[in-house]
């Protein structure tokens, strides 16, 4: 009897952390029949950038933009009330480029940007901390 309901509660702590893994998986790498959305190192950033057509978004404050972004980003303040009417700016048909300071309001950002409709979205990991190092 007492085997039976250990051999139960594993299957579901089983279930339970597979299904916590795949939802974790999903929100790095995001595909839909419209959308794509990413999660990339450096590397694979700078890949990006060679892209036609891509757009590099810098989310960041001023004060943290005055040291230093990645090259010829587009600066819109993650803070400002006009936020959302800024990213509206953009063309939501190319590729956006999208990073902070370390990940929080990037990924912000792109929850933003897919309620918006872009098609292609890929978030630099560990934002311009990372980039910098």
């Amino acid at each position: 009897m007492h085997i039976t309901k250990i051999f139960g509660l594993l299957l579901m702590m089983t279930l339970f952390l597979s299904c916590s893994n795949a939802q974790e998986e999903k929100t790095v790498n995001e595909t839909s029949s419209d959308q794509t959305v990413t999660l990339v190192e450096k590397d694979a950033f700078k890949k990006l950038m060679e892209k036609e057509g891509a757009q590099v978004l810098d989310v960041r404050t001023p004060g943290e933009v005055a040291n230093g972004k990645i090259g010829d980003a587009i600066e819109m303040n993650f803070h400002d009330a006009d936020f959302k009417s800024q990213l509206a700016t953009l063309d939501k048909e190319k590729p956006v480029l999208v990073y902070c300071a370390a990940g929080g309001r990037s990924a912000k950002t792109v929850q933003i940007m897919q309620s918006m409709g872009f098609t292609e979205i890929h978030e630099l990991k560990g934002g311009y901390n990372a980039w910098s190092n």
